[in-house]
């Protein structure tokens, strides 16, 4: 499953990864075509936004 978010006037996507984080019950993501890690709620917090579609896919609201 991959995530994405819309930061700098770019869209960045990450994928969900199998791996939890320290709170054991938050999944880790990584940034597409990275070994990188962040949370779940480290991405929302530092971004604000996450979409579940890819920015061709999303209906303009």
């Amino acid at each position: 499953m991959s995530l994405y978010i819309h930061h700098d006037g770019r869209d960045h996507e990450f994928t969900v990864t199998g791996d939890t984080g320290a709170l054991r019950s938050t999944p880790l993501l990584a940034p597409a075509g990275t070994d990188a890690r962040i949370s779940l709620h480290q991405l929302l917090a530092r971004y604000g936004a996450i979409h579940t579609q890819p920015p061709t896919e999303r209906t303009p609201t």
